[in-house]
């Protein structure tokens, strides 16, 4: 074990590892993933002398639960006295000599022209202060050369212009030392900075096991060891194919991620539904406070939105446009506690990126057809009614849709249990054009019985753009009453065709559009309120 560290480059380990302890090579053979958390699950065997024998495994994840830590001997003359883990701080510096060798260098090279310069700025202030000196001396002896009659004015310029330039050459000269050695500067700190990181000493938290056990006599002893991470989770992703033919390859799989500090290699995964943390307690009732009020005499009629629930069909409500990602949902698993495991043995690093394990995969032959609802979008899509034949359930979560030219896009299913039907989209048709239009008729008041009646009329626009003829299924709704003071009918007469009205107010027509064909759908219906009901 010394060895191995040695190789690692580790200066020192505080508190070191213990010494005379027996090794024991344990890996991780499963792992049972919760939506929150992980229990990791090690075997090993290791040989043991007639009494107490102190084994150690090095190289478990440094964030388990202690309290979660169990062992016990599966075959052999023992017996597990205690178990404990140990955690330690590993300082080690990183071994870079190439990168630092190139540093060092040019840390040299830096140095080098920065004296450089320094010498150079230096000698130029020298020469600058001199070269003003003489300015001055000179400037003091031209009225005594002028009294004795010596030197002439053009002698004097010349003389005095040749100092000048010499003065401002040398000011020059200096200045642009001084902003490179200020650029030179910076760079050095920076390099030194690089330099310095390299010497950086590390910190990394390890852990290990010691477990007592108790020996009747010598000989192998095999030994079983659970405990409990945090950092791991799952979360269902399927994947489903529109193939050829109208059948669809469902395909399930488990996005695993986990940064607990432990590679999981070659292991069987389990994912579990199971939720530990919501504890046991049954949650306490309140009071629920009854009051009273005098009754309105005027009747207030509210026109709302009512999400109208589909059993067997296991798609997930629209949310609008779609995500720029992918939202995971947690794991709804339908009421009762599901255990799906892995078709082989896989390996999860511990990165923090999610990896996807497939777990089971079944086809069926699907009804695919063209469905629109122009009051939501003017699209129609191709939607596909498939049955769940596998023997397990399909958990809720995101779908990947994949038809034969490729990546389609992304939408969301519901628990669907075995042998239940579920539909998917498969993206909208280009060729197919809608548009929808709103127009109020007519109001007008029975002189008889007073009751309001509105007719409205709603038209909707089809357009086959292909060279094939489309059969579309369009759903329009209409308001549906709850009380009887406001009645709602269908106008069959004047409504296009023979549609098909449910409980729930929905209208659906098939309709068969030509190659290259259009046709208008009319849709006609009346809405009666009583006396004193007023519409908000």
């Amino acid at each position: 074990m010394s060895t191995e560290l040695q190789k690692q480059g580790v200066e020192r380990q505080e508190p070191p590892l213990p010494t005379g302890a027996t090794p024991l090579e344990a890996p991780v053979r499963g792992v049972t993933l919760l939506e929150d958390r992980a229990q990791v699950t090690r075997q090993g065997t290791v040989r043991v002398r007639a009494g107490q024998n102190r084994v150690v495994l090095a190289g478990i994840a440094p964030v388990l639960q202690d309290v979660s830590l169990r062992a016990e001997v599966l075959a052999g003359p023992a017996r597990v006295a205690d178990v404990r883990v140990r955690r330690a701080l590993r300082i080690r510096t990183v071994d870079k000599p190439e990168a630092a060798r190139v540093l060092e260098e040019r840390l040299r090279v830096l140095q080098r022209e920065y004296g450089q310069l320094h010498e150079d700025q230096q000698r130029n202030r020298f020469r600058f202060e001199r070269v003003g000196n003489m300015l001055v001396l000179g400037a003091g002896e031209i009225p005594e050369d002028a009294g004795w009659g010596m030197g002439t004015a053009a002698q004097w310029q010349d003389t005095f212009d040749a100092m000048f330039r010499r003065a401002r050459q040398l000011r020059e000269e200096t200045l642009q030392a001084s902003f490179r050695m200020e650029h030179l500067s910076d760079e050095l700190t920076a390099v030194a900075r690089q330099r310095q990181a390299l010497d950086r000493v590390d910190h990394q938290v390890v852990a290990w096991l010691e477990a007592d056990l108790l020996a009747s006599g010598e000989g192998e002893v095999e030994v079983r060891i659970d405990y409990v991470v945090p950092n791991a989770m799952w979360r269902p992703l399927h994947t489903a194919r529109l193939l050829e033919g109208g059948q669809v390859r469902f395909t399930s799989s488990a996005a695993v991620w986990q940064d607990t500090g432990e590679d999981w290699k070659d292991v069987e995964l389990q994912f579990s539904t199971a939720r530990s943390s919501l504890g046991i307690e049954p949650p306490l009732l309140s009071d629920d406070l009854l009051t009273v009020k005098k009754k309105n005499e005027t009747v207030l009629v509210q026109a709302r939105q009512v999400a109208v629930q589909k059993a067997g069909l296991g798609s997930a409500p629209a949310k609008g446009s779609a995500p720029a990602t992918v939202d995971l949902p947690g794991v709804d698993d339908g009421g009762e506690t599901r255990n799906l495991r892995a078709s082989g043995k896989s390996t999860v690093p511990s990165d923090g990126r999610p990896n996807v394990v497939p777990l089971f995969t079944f086809e069926d032959a699907a009804r695919s057809e063209l469905v629109a609802f122009p009051e939501l979008e003017a699209k129609a899509f191709l939607r596909a009614v498939a049955r769940n034949t596998s023997p397990g359930p399909v958990l809720a979560g995101p779908v990947e849709l994949l038809r034969d030219n490729g990546f389609v896009g992304w939408t969301q299913t519901l628990f669907v249990a075995p042998q239940e039907k579920f539909e998917l989209s498969f993206g909208p048709d280009d060729a197919i054009r809608i548009q929808r239009e709103d127009k109020k008729h007519r109001e007008e008041v029975d002189s008889v019985s007073k009751w309001t009646e509105q007719t409205l009329h709603r038209l909707i626009y089809l357009s086959n753009l292909s060279g094939e003829a489309r059969t579309v299924t369009v759903t329009e709704r209409i308001p549906v009453a709850e009380i009887e003071h406001v009645k709602v009918a269908l106008d069959t007469k004047k409504t296009t065709g023979e549609p098909v009205l449910d409980e729930n107010g929905f209208v659906t027509w098939k309709v068969e559009l030509p190659a290259n064909g259009n046709t208008t759908l009319h849709l006609w219906f009346r809405m009666s309120m009583a006396p004193g009901v007023q519409l908000t």
